[in-house]
């Protein structure tokens, strides 16, 4: 049997400039992954999604598939606001 695999790992740029992955490579598609995530700032009302390919720890080191700007999150301190993140991966 053969299967559709994601070649690289797909993750997320996050505090510092890590790459965090969510979706490892070599996993089968279709697939989907979700993780929570919050403010690294007391009071920051937005972040920077920020999506990567590769297998460096480093973000810089990765290629960047695309990024966007999350805004409206409520004033709160850091690590209080839960955004989720999903990755829906299909063939």
């Amino acid at each position: 049997m053969l299967l559709d695999v994601t070649p690289l790992t797909l993750g997320l740029e996050t505090l510092g400039g890590v790459m965090t992955p969510l979706i490892q490579k070599n996993t089968t598609v279709p697939n989907t992954k979700a993780e929570v995530f919050s403010t690294a700032g007391d009071n920051q009302t937005q972040v920077e999604i920020h999506i990567m390919q590769g297998e460096r720890p480093l973000a810089r080191d990765n290629k960047s598939l695309g990024r966007f700007t999350l805004d409206g999150i409520p004033p709160a301190p850091r690590g209080v606001p839960q955004i989720e993140v999903s990755f829906d991966l299909d063939a």
